[in-house]
């Protein structure tokens, strides 16, 4: 009886360390965050006419200034949605959403007295993101555009 009490407790114990160790990388993941503040955009900003020059800004990527990146319009959900149910396994470890969805994608064309300089494209299309072991997207990955 004694033996059966000490392995539902290591039980209980494995389980609870594997669910701490599960649950630490979810949204809080440093990763994940920075996906977030590089690439989601939801609902999008109104930044005027210069969008992708006040979003590189507002988001600390024109010091130095980042040559190309894109802005996702869904909801965080529907873009976590990507790394399960909602996207399909790509190659290497990339998942490509099945539906095309609203992205802003700015792209450096110069530099004048410390200042970056942004063209904008808006469109639909597929995403490729890679996610940790949770779930939560980590990286947008930008040369392939499909």
């Amino acid at each position: 009886m004694t033996l059966i009490l000490e392995g539902s407790k290591a039980l209980v114990l494995i389980l609870l360390v594997s669910f701490l160790g599960v649950n630490s990388v979810s949204p809080q993941n440093p990763h994940h965050q920075k996906f977030l503040r590089q690439h989601l955009d939801f609902p999008q900003s109104n930044a005027g006419q210069d969008y992708c020059g006040v979003m590189m800004l507002r988001r600390r990527m024109s010091r130095p200034c980042k040559d190309t990146n894109s802005f996702v319009h869904l909801p965080i959900k529907q873009l976590k949605d990507i790394c399960s149910w909602v996207g399909a396994h790509y190659r290497r470890a990339l998942r490509v959403n099945k539906a095309q969805i609203s992205v802003t994608t700015c792209k450096l064309q110069g530099t004048a007295q410390g200042r970056c300089f942004y063209g904008a494209h808006n469109g639909r299309r597929h995403i490729l993101i890679s996610c940790d072991l949770a779930g939560w997207p980590i990286h947008f990955e930008e040369s392939n555009s499909m």
